[in-house]
């Protein structure tokens, strides 16, 4: 049963040259992004350790006045201290202790006698025989009762110690803090504005690297097509000698003289040698049709049982068969229904036998297999043609389905073949939305599988 005629595409649904230009894209994009990202952060990097050491740097020189001020006072003189406690805060500054190692508080200056208790709370037990920095936030917890008159309060502090030495031995310890909040919001403010740059300058590149990589592929692209259309236009223009000489030297082979065999023997080479370029020129041309700017195949769908198609195929290799030594099998249920394009995968069957029957030795055996799988949502028509041929190599098994690759040159070009076959095979395969594999082992024979799936809706047509 036929079905209407389709236009089956790819999956991709890309041309070659719009995948190759995506993936410029994406490379060129790739490193501008990175570039960008290593710029953005070596630039806030050097910017925040810029301004936390100039804040530090501040704080250490305001802690050197203090202390040597805090030393002096040690004399035990009361008013030696109350000058100090009368002393103001510096700008930004949260506050100024000097606890003893009894821990008496002999000096407590702070910016808000609310958040005393808070303050000392961050210096609690903090005891230190050289300099240190430290950062911490300010809190006010719900629990807490100035939480109300102090929720919005949220200082990030910069906070120093440092003791206190009378000759050499440390008699108590020197706390001091600056609100460092409004460096901070800087800081955060510059990571917004560079991060929104680097996005803006990101999109910028994305399409600067898209207009780059259409610009960098419009020669090859001209290049290709022109080259494509030349294997077009040439496969055409020879189909029809070669097809004269085809004739002629069959016409010349039944008037040849029988007895003469080495006219046989040209004339039989000479035919061999036509039918090698004619295959040739058809593989070219099945390829250079598939490489349409839409890359897309036509195919003839149809319900039909392809068990017949099978055994036709391996009939018309029964003679080559024979002449090699090679057992020819076909395993397959009684009837096969398929959907799909007939010729074409009559045309699949044919190259995958071909290419089984080209590298198995001498007593050898070839085995073609049918079956299908069925569920409700999709049939998959599954063909495999297996071997106990020459194998193929692990590394070679990634680009057997590549034009023109052979693995075995030497022999591949004594057997006639082009590196062409399986390539037309993967494209068959693909128009219909299927997938064509090997498994091999050197030395141990190949299975190609190809699995083409349909719908049961169509089936039941």
């Amino acid at each position: 049963m036929k079905l209407k005629k389709s236009r089956v595409f790819r999956k991709s649904e890309k041309s070659m040259f719009a995948q190759t230009r995506n993936r410029l894209t994406l490379f060129y994009s790739t490193i501008l992004t990175l570039f960008l990202a290593v710029f953005v952060g070596i630039a806030l990097l050097v910017f925040y350790f810029v301004i936390t050491n100039e804040q530090e740097q501040t704080l250490r020189i305001l802690s050197d006045r203090e202390v040597d001020m805090a030393e002096r006072a040690l004399d035990g003189s009361r008013g030696a201290w109350k000058e100090q406690q009368r002393r103001m805060l510096a700008e930004n500054q949260v506050f100024y202790y000097v606890i003893e190692n009894d821990g008496d508080l002999k000096i407590n200056k702070d910016n808000n006698e609310d958040l005393q208790d808070h303050y000392l709370s961050l210096v609690d037990e903090w005891v230190t025989d050289e300099v240190e920095v430290n950062r911490t936030t300010v809190e006010i917890s719900e629990n807490d009762p100035l939480y109300v008159d102090y929720q919005d309060t949220d200082m990030e502090l910069l906070l120093l110690a440092r003791p206190v030495k009378d000759e050499g031995e440390r008699v108590a310890m020197l706390y001091m803090a600056i609100d460092n909040s409004f460096y901070s919001s800087i800081i955060k403010w510059i990571v917004l504005i560079f991060v929104g740059f680097a996005l803006v300058f990101a999109v910028i590149g994305v399409v600067l690297s898209h207009w780059m990589s259409k610009r960098a592929l419009e020669p090859v692209e001209f290049a290709y097509n022109l080259q494509r259309e030349f294997v077009s236009n040439a496969s055409h223009e020879l189909r029809t000698p070669l097809s004269v000489i085809l004739s002629a030297v069959e016409a010349l082979s039944m008037e040849a003289d029988k007895d003469n065999p080495f006219t046989a023997k040209v004339l039989g080479t000479l035919k061999h040698e036509v039918k090698r370029m004619s295959s040739l020129i058809s593989e070219l041309l099945a390829l250079a049709r598939s490489d349409s700017e839409q890359a897309s195949v036509e195919l003839k769908k149809e319900h039909f049982d392809i068990r017949p198609i099978a055994e036709q195929v391996v009939e018309s290799f029964s003679k080559l068969g024979s002449e090699k030594q090679i057992n020819l099998i076909l395993a397959a249920p009684e009837r096969v229904f398929v959907v799909g394009d007939r010729d074409k995968l009559a045309q699949l069957m044919y190259i995958l036998m071909d290419n089984a029957i080209k590298y198995t030795p001498a007593g050898g055996q070839v085995e073609m297999a049918l079956d299908k799988h069925s569920n409700k949502k999709l049939d998959e028509f599954v063909l495999s043609v297996s071997d106990t041929g020459i194998g193929i190599l692990p590394e070679d098994q990634l680009k057997i389905f590549e034009r023109f690759y052979r693995t075995d040159k030497v022999r591949s070009r004594k057997e006639g073949g082009f590196g062409l076959g399986l390539s037309i095979a993967k494209m068959i395969a693909a128009a219909h939305e299927g997938e064509i594999k090997v498994e091999s082992e050197g030395g141990k024979g190949s299975i190609f599988s190809a699995k083409i799936p349909f719908s049961p809706k169509a089936s039941s047509l």
